[in-house]
């Protein structure tokens, strides 16, 4: 049996053609093709530095590529020497500046652009003889313009590069450009940077910078404070997000994900303060002078507010950048926020539990959920446990929106008993509670949402509380649909078992048709309140 050897990798430097240059009548000398592999200092001037030395090694450049979207420091060029002396003595100025060696991997990308209007793309005309690279890039280096794409290649066109760059500010590319026509230079402005134009369209820009500029284009002026810590996030999860995108086997780029995040986060995070409304949903009055009322928030979910003497509690808590707003609510209808003695939880996704950590802080407000919520929100993941390369992505997706939306997770939650006893239209009933006079039991749901998932029940009134299923997609603005549509962008579903989930739904509709009909012999109603649109009576389910 043969000994494997180990790959060894391709050296930096290439020597793979010799080759004889012409020059007048005499014997033709001969020289060497190279390419090479070096990484250069993600900063300006560094394009500057390896040209020059090229050119100091009498060096002709006939191919150049870099991308910084791609790698932030690795070009690609290739390039002719008289000899291969020439090449040596190159090679040796390259190891001095440590061009050659492969910086190790960062482990969050840094963001140097952060103004679009500071970027500028150009095709410009360069005679094809050693130096004039270097010349030009000598030129960028001297108006602080760091390269961020280049491309220069001889059999295409060899006398035109298309070089991307960001400069320190709008005015500097005013100045460079003005510099650019004094030295003679064709060229021709293929991009500059305006507010107007999408961040995504900026060649050499890393997706980290990309999404800065998305999120600063979408964030109130106010808010840019934040940006920072919000982008430092997505750095964390940026290798992740790519290898999803790898392993879902088709074109899909991380920043796909992150533009489309972006949308949902740009309403919650300019729905606040001055800006912050809900949709009132009608009272109900119960026996024991027990209220009802939903609101429906700036990003759909719904929140919905037991009154009961003094004492008020909450079904479900919405993001956590309501927070301050729904205490002023609660106050502008003479309520108490510090009243808020009990919030009982249908599931852990952010818009449901964002603000109950909250409350529990400030007010020492008793949370309730589902025993199985606490692997959710450890991990972060709100589709933890389950299986299938795509639900990967719903980590993601929980990580991020986490950050936007400022969840705070309850830290001492207190668990539903999990003691299976009787059944109610094939769900198994595992703890109850009391509102006033009203009795709720917990339904335990078989999984088909999210792990950690419960139904509330009152059967005397004929109360569900569904959460995440029988939406009222009919009472939705357009906007609030477009938000519940995020998941099909993500390529992924927002059900962690799409077969169970329709299944609870068809056994959900059942259930409450049958109540329906039982509560009508007595002229009563049942109905239900889902975790988005207004609430509606069981019956309309005959319709639907």
């Amino acid at each position: 049996m043969t000994k494997r050897e180990d790959h060894i990798p391709e050296p930096p430097i290439t020597v793979y053609q010799q080759l004889a240059f012409p020059r007048g009548s005499g014997p033709a000398p001969r020289g060497v093709l190279a390419r090479f592999r070096v990484y250069l200092p993600d900063q300006p001037g560094s394009l500057a530095g390896f040209a020059s030395a090229i050119a100091l090694a009498e060096g002709n450049i006939s191919f150049f590529h870099y991308d910084r979207s791609l790698d932030s420091s690795r070009v690609a060029a290739e390039a002719r020497f008289p000899g291969e002396a020439a090449l040596d003595g190159l090679k040796a100025s390259l190891e001095e500046r440590s061009y050659l060696a492969e910086p190790a991997p960062a482990a969050q990308q840094e963001i140097f652009v952060t103004a679009a209007e500071s970027v500028l793309e150009i095709k410009v005309r360069l005679a094809n003889r050693p130096g004039m690279l270097a010349a030009f890039a000598e030129l960028l280096a001297s108006h602080r313009a760091n390269v961020i794409y280049m491309l220069y290649n001889e059999v295409l066109d060899p006398e035109s590069a298309d070089i991307a760059m960001a400069t320190a500010s709008p005015q500097e590319i005013t100045a460079l450009l003005q510099a650019i026509n004094e030295r003679g230079y064709h060229y021709r402005v293929v991009y500059r940077g305006s507010g107007e134009q999408e961040a995504a369209n900026i060649i050499g820009l890393k997706l980290v910078e990309k999404f800065f500029l998305r999120l600063k284009g979408l964030l109130p002026a106010s808010d840019l404070a934040g940006i920072q810590s919000i982008v430092e996030s997505s750095g964390e999860i940026y290798q992740d997000l790519v290898q999803f995108a790898t392993e879902a086997g088709n074109d899909l780029e991380a920043g796909d994900v992150y533009e489309t995040v972006l949308t949902f986060a740009s309403r919650s995070r300019s729905s606040i303060g001055d800006k912050f409304h809900t949709v009132a949903m009608g009272q109900l009055d119960f026996p024991g002078s027990v209220t009802l009322t939903g609101f429906r928030l700036p990003t759909s979910e719904n929140i919905y507010l037991f009154r009961h003497g003094d004492e008020l509690t909450l079904i479900d808590a919405g993001h956590g950048i309501y927070y301050d707003d729904v205490k002023k609510l609660l106050r502008a209808r003479g309520m108490d926020p510090a009243r808020v003695t009990r919030i009982f939880i249908t599931h852990p996704d952010t818009d449901h539990v964002g603000m109950a950590g909250y409350f529990e802080e400030e007010f020492g407000t008793a949370i309730f959920m589902h025993a199985e919520s606490a692997s959710v929100m450890e991990n972060m993941n709100r589709a933890h446990g389950a299986s299938g390369g795509l639900l990967n992505l719903n980590k993601y997706y929980t990580r991020l929106s986490s950050r936007f939306t400022e969840c705070r997770f309850p830290a001492h939650p207190q668990y539903f008993a999990s003691n299976p006893g009787a059944t109610i239209g094939g769900f198994v009933v595992i703890d109850s509670f009391s509102i006033g006079p009203l009795r709720f039991d917990v339904l335990e749901s078989r999984g088909g949402h999210t792990p950690g998932l419960a139904f509330f029940l009152n059967r005397e009134f004929g109360l569900l509380f569904t959460s995440d299923y029988l939406l009222n997609a009919k009472s939705l603005r357009p906007e609030d649909k477009e938000h519940l549509s995020l998941y099909r962008y993500l390529l992924t579903s927002p059900n962690r078992d799409s077969r169970i989930y329709r299944e609870e739904t068809a056994a959900l509709k059942a259930m409450m048709l049958t109540l329906g009909r039982e509560l009508s012999v007595h002229n009563g109603n049942a109905y239900i309140f889902p975790g988005h649109g207004d609430y509606y009576a069981a019956a309309s389910l005959e319709e639907k």
